[in-house]
């Protein structure tokens, strides 16, 4: 049986009270297991997958240190499906449905033994299922979702970035058709936990009827703010998920109508079978603190996308 928790705003932020202590949670991850990091990437050129590269056409810095590391096969390895679904009050009729067809698909995209978990937010965050195996209970929870209230995607982010606990893979996918208008914590708060988690974020957002564009002034934490020149010009929110799914390796696909997420969805799951891991026992850097990494191709044209770093604890 898949027992559900709901938690209210307050909740949520007596748990996280002050930043420092929301940081220290989301850094727990990294601490069990610094002596083998595991960077998850992938390749593209021109838009289209890359595969069947060795290891020898990888370079990797880890604060700016060449590291020696090993290709480990993505599918040996466990992964965690997170699934944050936005179920305010716009999400009605046409999209709901879509929503349901699109993540049954995802769903059936899975290997036997991935686990999944659900969280569903409007005003308030609902941890539908726990992570389990049951593709068919995670199906019946979806089927019972309900819209209703405000949104706080900040705070339903946060939840299933933080709660979950596990050693496996983690892929976080969280579905929106709107913007934050209830979250207790802010887009740097935000930021800091999805660089400092070890989980891949992909962000599926529903384009409203009356979006426009407008430019985008957020503080993320001080350092991913755009330059003057390179201003973005789209909905704040949107700007905000972007740079952060892309600081997991991840990434923000738009879908221009309840029809197209199935599209979205699959195209997550298609990523999903065209990544590269690297494990390595990180040398000659200090282990304590922020490690940035560095990777890209050598003899081989493409673009690498993965995570900027990773944080190791005190002990």
């Amino acid at each position: 049986m898949i027992l559900a928790a709901t938690f209210s705003l307050a909740v949520l932020g007596g748990a996280v009270a002050g930043q420092a202590q929301a940081q220290e949670r989301a850094l727990e991850v990294f601490r069990a297991g610094v002596d083998n990091v595991y960077v998850d990437a992938s390749v593209s050129n021109r838009g289209d997958p890359v595969v069947g590269l060795s290891a020898s056409a990888f370079e990797l810095k880890d604060n700016g240190v060449v590291q020696s590391f090993e290709l480990v096969s993505a599918e040996s390895l466990p992964l965690l499906a997170v699934l944050a679904f936005d179920t305010s009050n716009s999400l009605v009729g046409e999209k709901l449905l879509a929503l349901r067809t699109a993540s049954r698909a995802f769903l059936e995209s899975l290997r036997p033994q991935d686990e999944v978990a659900v969280f569903a937010f409007s005003g308030e965050i609902q941890w539908l299922a726990r992570p389990t195996t049951d593709k068919a209970a995670i199906r019946r929870e979806i089927d019972q979702l309900q819209p209703a209230g405000a949104t706080s995607v900040i705070d339903a982010l946060y939840a299933a970035l933080t709660l979950p606990k596990t050693q496996s893979r983690t892929l976080v996918v969280l579905f929106t058709d709107g913007e934050d208008n209830m979250s207790f914590l802010d887009w740097g708060q935000l930021r800091q936990v999805a660089e400092r988690s070890n989980a891949l974020i992909h962000v599926v957002g529903l384009r409203r009827d009356d979006d426009g564009f407008a430019v985008p002034s957020l503080d993320l934490g001080g350092r991913m703010l755009p330059s003057a020149g390179t201003l973005s010009l789209e909905f704040e929110h949107t700007w905000a998920l972007r740079q952060i799914a892309a600081t997991t390796g991840g990434r923000y696909w738009e879908a221009e109508s309840p029809a197209r997420l199935k599209t979205a969805f699959a195209a997550i799951a298609e990523t999903m079978g065209y990544r590269y891991v690297l494990r390595y026992e990180p040398q000659n850097v200090k282990r304590p603190g922020w490690h940035r990494i560095e990777l890209r191709l050598v003899g081989q044209k493409g673009d690498v996308h993965t995570r900027n770093g990773y944080w190791v604890g005190e002990r």
